[in-house]
């Protein structure tokens, strides 16, 4: 029989082991603060605020100088990114430089530059807009913000690398927590755990510009909104006997600012954020400090003045030494706090990649994505290569996010890419808009629409239907089916019909003609695409229609016409931006052959190629560009005619005002950028003008430099998210003047 005395000595003693151990937690994170019995444990909180957040960094480097330790860090919004880096063992030397070297308006843009987008997707930009919506079972889907945050992701993720297997925050160089907000209740989400770049993301889920975070069944966006400056996230954390607050917070905007939708909407969002910070701030204790930075006219927006918001940052901090430095210790025992931290992981060496694993949830195969990365097993990893790599992926347009993580197995490393489907699904709607008037009265409005459904296959068939109103009809229905997995060849059968007028002016008469033409085409494209930058393809087809006089005498150009034939054409993009280039190169080389063994009407071919080029220097861009077209034998309808006129295209004269079997075009385009271009959320503004000479002629024998026309213009454009908006004047040889105004895409 058991003795009582015995049993209850035994019970005890397992009760008291169970209670140390469910304290391990806790000692293992104040034990950093122990190894200095003689000093308090100091917590340190640095709340949200966008790029005013940058001023933690100068915080930072005072409390360094000052040898004051931190025993635990709770951020929230940018506060979390810089208090997740400095938690992970980056040197403040190195957050510093990499934030002025970062170029924030590609961190704030989804995908990879356009010069890295897929060939396909660079022809769609040239009628559509980017923004896209959901179309499905359950009705219209639209995205859950601006942006995704991809490239934002990805830059975290190669910041945080040092620390990519570190999955427990608790086992950073020093305690880490971020604070982000649950969408579904309002209710601060405090992460402790994952991955950190994923952790600081998601504190960072700006509600509407950039879409929320899914991380444990939960839809996570800024941390700003329920608890932007967590003071009771760092006492739970370490139980500090001090905490070191330090508010970014932009103030209220008094009642002569709120003039607009964008300024009350963001008022409110300040709101919230101001009623939490005081919240926590009426908590602080006397032996606490608050440190708020003025900086002055830094926006939440401004990131590309985080020099600025660094040293105001340091200015808020040597303003209060007085109280900081009873926090500060000798140089003995800060050496012995820093040599108390958990080592800082670092990477003396990038490792080499062993084995490679893709997480894919899409209906493409998994052998496609891995066809596009450009890293096999045995490569040394590059992060900054492989970022590229993974939003090459991304710019595919099926995925939500593409990211990675480094995984060790069996004493490898291996590399896991992971691809997340879109929020909105694989079958999409884009619209496009093009607008025009000039001072003769001539005015265009045309409104486009696609559906598209992707991911119809493994190898990611794609079917397109194109519908445009306006002045110019159009429908089109095409099926685009690569090849392989490497994407590089591929069929696509289409079917089009057209309406549209086309004027022609006779400088013989003074008389103008305008035609109505209908024309329907029937065909085969198959080609393959040369990486990202072009496009060698040849078209099968037949294509007839009709031309009805509209406005003029009568014409022999009247009646129906066949044109059917063959066509090769070599392209080239790798633009940087198709409304407003200052950067990469366009061309387009095509042979056309209409064969009457095709049921032509005749014999009939014609060659045309057009070139253009961006330099930019600072805020100064030019763009050299020449067109040249003609018939190459045979005789050519009016359908067929190649037009000259309207802005940038002989600029002074009106949209097929002047026309010919043969026409020439030389332009230098000259832009100035209004706007900061380093400034990360602005829309683009410049000022520019054009040199334009060239002509169209109805014989080979009319060509001559005697008779190009001079021309030019001036202009203000806007890259508006509905397209570039363009207010121009235009003057040509001959008196010739036009005032144009513009939406819609002209490069």
């Amino acid at each position: 029989m058991l003795n009582p005395r015995l049993l209850r000595r035994t019970l005890h003693s397992v009760f008291a082991l169970l209670i140390f151990i469910s304290t391990l937690p806790i000692l293992s994170i104040v034990s950093t603060a122990e190894a200095a019995q003689d000093r308090p444990r100091i917590g340190l909180v640095l709340g949200g605020g966008g790029a005013r957040g940058m001023a933690h960094v100068g915080v930072l480097k005072v409390l360094e100088e000052m040898r004051i330790p931190v025993d635990c860090i709770a951020g929230t919004s940018m506060g979390s990114i810089i208090g997740g880096l400095y938690a992970s063992g980056m040197t403040l030397d190195d957050m510093e430089k990499t934030l002025a070297s970062i170029n924030w308006p590609e961190v704030f843009r989804d995908g990879p530059p356009r010069a890295d987008l897929p060939f396909r997707t660079k022809q769609e930009q040239r009628v559509l807009l980017s923004a896209t919506v959901g179309l499905n079972r359950d009705g219209v889907q639209l995205p859950k913000g601006l942006l995704e945050g991809q490239n934002l992701l990805l830059l975290l993720e190669k910041l945080s690398l040092p620390v990519a297997s570190v999955r427990d925050f608790d086992k950073l160089r020093i305690p880490y927590r971020a604070v982000a907000t649950d969408l579904a209740t309002g209710e601060p989400v405090v992460l402790g755990s994952g991955e950190l770049a994923l952790a600081m993301r998601a504190s960072m889920s700006i509600p509407s510009a950039l879409v929320p975070v899914r991380l444990d069944g939960k839809l996570l966006v800024d941390g700003g909104v329920s608890n932007n400056l967590p003071i009771d996230v760092v006492r739970k954390l370490c139980r500090p006997d001090v905490i070191i607050a330090v508010d970014v917070g932009a103030p209220l905007a008094p009642d002569s600012e709120l003039s607009s939708v964008l300024s009350v909407t963001n008022q409110l969002t300040t709101i919230l954020t101001v009623r939490n910070v005081v919240e926590q701030i009426r908590t602080l204790g006397k032996k606490d400090i608050l440190i708020t930075p003025n900086l002055h006219d830094v926006s939440s927006l401004n990131f590309d003045r985080s020099p600025e918001a660094v040293h105001f940052g340091t200015i808020a901090a040597q303003g209060r030494q007085s109280d900081l430095s009873r926090l500060s210790v000798s140089p003995a025992a800060y050496q012995a706090y820093l040599a108390a931290l958990l080592p800082a992981p670092g990477l003396e060496e990038l490792p080499v990649i062993d084995f490679i694993r893709v997480s894919n949830n899409t209906r493409l195969s998994d052998q496609v994505i891995e066809q596009q990365l450009r890293i096999q097993p045995g490569d040394r990893l590059d992060p900054q290569k492989l970022n590229r790599n993974l939003n090459e992926i991304y710019g595919m347009g099926n995925f939500q996010r593409v990211t990675y993580t480094l995984i060790e197995e069996n004493g490898k490393t291996g590399l896991v890419v992971d691809t997340v489907p879109n929020d909105i699904g694989t079958n999409t709607l884009q619209f496009g808009l093009f607008l025009g008037a000039n001072s003769k009265g001539d005015s265009e409005f045309d409104i486009s629409a696609a559906y598209t459904m992707s991911e119809l296959n493994s190898l990611g068939g794609q079917w397109r239907n194109f519908l445009q109103l306006g002045g110019n009809i159009a429908l089109t229905s095409d099926f685009y089916q690569p090849l392989d997995a490497d994407q590089e060849y591929f069929i696509n059968p289409y079917l089009r019909y057209e309406r549209y007028n086309l004027d022609l002016f006779n400088e013989a008469d003074g008389q103008s003609t305008s035609f109505r033409v209908r024309r329907t085409q029937i065909g085969l494209e198959v080609g393959r695409n040369l990486e990202r930058w072009g496009r060698l393809s040849l078209g099968l087809g037949y294509s007839g229609g009709e031309n009805e006089l509209r406005i003029g005498q009568p014409s022999g150009y009247e009646g129906r016409f066949n044109d059917s034939g063959y066509a090769i054409r070599w392209q080239m993009d790798t633009l940087d931006n198709l409304n407003f280039p200052t950067s990469g190169y366009a061309s387009n080389l095509t042979f056309r052959d209409s064969l009457a063994a095709f049921g032509a009407d005749q014999n009939f071919s014609a060659l045309s190629f057009d070139f253009a080029h961006a330099y930019t220097w600072g805020q100064y861009s030019v763009i050299p560009r020449v067109r040249l077209a003609g018939r190459t034998s045979g005789e050519m309808g009016v359908e067929n005619l190649f037009l000259l006129g309207g802005f940038l295209n002989l600029s002074g004269y009106q949209s097929g005002q002047i026309s010919g079997e043969y026409t020439a075009l030389g332009q230098l385009i000259y832009m100035y950028r209004l706007d900061n271009a380093s400034a990360a959320f602005t829309i683009p503004l410049f000022a520019g003008g054009s040199l334009e000479i060239g002509g169209a002629w109805s014989d080979y024998e009319d060509i001559s430099v005697d008779s190009l026309i001079p021309a030019g213009s001036l202009f203000l454009g806007v890259d508006t998210p509905l397209g570039p908006f363009y207010l121009a004047g235009g003057l040509a040889e001959g008196g010739n003047a036009s005032i144009y105004m513009l939406l819609g895409r002209l490069f």
